[in-house]
């Protein structure tokens, strides 16, 4: 018999039906499950084999991510994608797919502290190893490809962090492409200025967290590029627990539908700011890619034809300078991200970058006095009156 009168404890536990419904909502509704409902075994089986279309678990996807990812791959112009925690989840789930005992991962000189970290101290106790070119030579990574016959994986980005060097992505793609190397950038200093897979990358790389989430609300990050190696990267990232949660995921797609308007914006603004810390009297040296004085400014021309985007750094002259510059700013807060409809700074050298080889560093340019600046939507003047005063202080 059935029983049709459930006691009250019965009603609170189980889930209530679904409304019935004949429209559906206009923005993607949170969907916060951690498990789902399967009609039967054929079912599961059917869902681990690809027969199906659904989720059964969310570590390995949940409706918000593949929204998310979806929305990415089609921005990039790939054919796929996964959402992982972080952007370092992103590009430590590409690596260690890619990467194997004995193989070689060739870096971009001036990368992001973080990654380098990941490759040449933490995947160097399993046998990983690792070189170095520069990704505005595309000749430096043939050469180090033709020294490294055991390349699994090239990493670069679009716009390196935090000297903001510019990756010829055409001529670093061709020869990748070549020794038939997977070419991985990331992208996330550079969204909407250009489309690397275009040019020839094989995968790109994003933190959310930063310009694409936008609101510094949101810590994650994806990878996208060809189906089949996307679906490699998720079931790695599943395993190491790397993949990114629904509330986030949520977040970066709300975040993404102003993207366009806040690449443009932020552009517009910090070219004009850079070129006021380039003529400043107590700056030592400005670097943004749309200014002439930068080392690979016709680059940045060809490559980004609709502005340089929303960083600059330049040097103080020394940590007491830098330090007493980011305590006289009234308004513009030190904190160590990027990407925040409001403009802040961080020092690289003790946060990013903190811990690397200090003579790196400075071979590199990443020295004591450098301000990294992430330009918001605030108004040019607004910004230049704090930052003219601060200068003054320091």
């Amino acid at each position: 018999m059935p029983h049709d009168h459930p006691s009250d404890a019965t009603r609170c536990a189980r889930a209530p039906e679904p409304p019935r419904t004949i429209s559906e909502p206009l923005a993607p509704p949170i969907q916060l499950s951690s498990v789902y409902r399967i009609a039967g075994l054929d079912e599961v089986d059917a869902l681990f084999d690809g027969r199906a279309e659904g989720f059964f678990y969310a570590r390995d996807g949940h409706p918000n991510a593949a929204q998310l990812a979806d929305k990415l791959a089609k921005l990039e112009g790939a054919e796929a994608g996964v959402v992982c925690a972080s952007g370092m989840g992103a590009i430590a789930a590409t690596i260690l797919t890619l990467a194997e005992q004995g193989g070689r991962v060739l870096l971009s000189e001036g990368l992001y502290g973080k990654t380098t970290t990941l490759v040449a101290r933490e995947l160097a106790r399993f046998g990983v190893t690792h070189g170095l070119f520069d990704p505005s030579r595309p000749e430096t990574l043939r050469q180090a490809l033709t020294a490294a016959p055991d390349a699994r994986l090239v990493v670069a980005e679009t716009l390196s962090n935090p000297l903001l060097r510019v990756c010829d992505l055409e001529g670093i793609g061709a020869v990748a492409r070549e020794a038939g190397v997977p070419l991985m950038v990331d992208h996330t200093f550079a969204p909407l200025l250009c489309k690397p897979i275009a040019m020839g990358t094989t995968l790109v790389v994003h933190s959310l967290t930063k310009l694409i989430g936008g609101h510094a609300d949101v810590t994650l990050g994806a990878v996208v590029g060809p189906r089949d190696l996307i679906a490699r990267i998720h079931a790695v990232a599943s395993t190491f627990g790397q993949t990114g949660n629904p509330f986030d995921s949520w977040l970066a797609m709300r975040g993404a539908v102003t993207l366009p308007l806040r690449v443009e914006r932020t552009s517009l603004t910090a070219l004009e700011l850079a070129r006021r810390l380039d003529a400043h009297p107590k700056v030592e040296r400005t670097l943004y890619p749309g200014l002439v004085s930068h080392p690979d400014h016709a680059l940045a021309k060809r490559q980004f034809p609709a502005g340089f985007g929303a960083m600059i750094s330049f040097d103080a002259g020394g940590r007491d300078r830098a330090d007493r510059l980011v305590r006289a700013l009234r308004a513009i807060p030190l904190a160590p991200s990027l990407g925040d409809a409001q403009t802040t700074v961080s020092h690289p050298c003790t946060t990013s970058h903190r811990g690397q080889d200090p003579e790196t560093l400075q071979r590199l340019g990443v020295t004591p006095g450098l301000i990294r600046v992430s330009v918001g939507l605030e108004d040019v003047e607004d910004l230049w009156a704090d930052f003219a005063q601060a200068l003054e202080f320091a």
